[in-house]
């Protein structure tokens, strides 16, 4: 396992932390939790670089990357539900987005890969910046960050099968 995977691992780990914080009652908490996840946040840019600059991608870190995002953000998606800061159809949204996703990776071709779009990563990012604004914000700024979040999850969706879909 070299650094990057390493890296990848990492976001994996934080993510129980992240919960533990941002179900905790006190908001200063809350703001910790933040900032570990703002952390575990940079690790989904840094080992990609790591990997990429060091021409070290491995199929560990290729099958991983995308699943230690998906636990972080629905994880830490699931801690804003059970503290009432997040509403249960935004969730729910992000999880039919990832099962269609994976739903149609398991009809394609063997050999066919799905390399992350422009549009996905974007995606995640907005994620990211939603999920941490509703952390620790009320009022307009997480809305605003959830209307972009979902509109790239359901564009990116939306990408993929136009994409892939004559493929499968």
């Amino acid at each position: 396992m070299n650094v990057a995977d390493q890296v990848t691992l990492s976001r994996i780990i934080l993510t129980p932390v992240v919960v533990a914080l941002w179900l905790a009652h006190a908001p200063k908490w809350h703001w910790i939790g933040l900032v570990v996840f703002i952390i575990a946040g940079m690790t989904d840019f840094v080992d990609g670089r790591l990997a990429r600059h060091a021409s070290k991608t491995t199929h560990f870190g290729a099958y991983m990357d995308p699943l230690a995002d998906k636990i972080l953000v629905l994880g830490s998606g699931l801690a804003l539900i059970a503290s009432n800061r997040l509403s249960v159809w935004i969730v729910l949204i992000l999880l039919l987005r990832e099962f269609a996703i994976t739903g149609l990776r398991s009809i394609l071709p063997a050999g066919t890969t799905m390399g992350a779009s422009a549009v996905a990563k974007w995606k995640t990012t907005g994620q990211l910046f939603a999920l941490g604004a509703s952390a620790v914000l009320t009022g307009m700024v997480p809305i605003v960050f959830w209307v972009v979040a979902l509109t790239l999850t359901i564009w990116s969706g939306i990408e993929y099968f136009y994409r892939y879909w004559p493929r499968a």
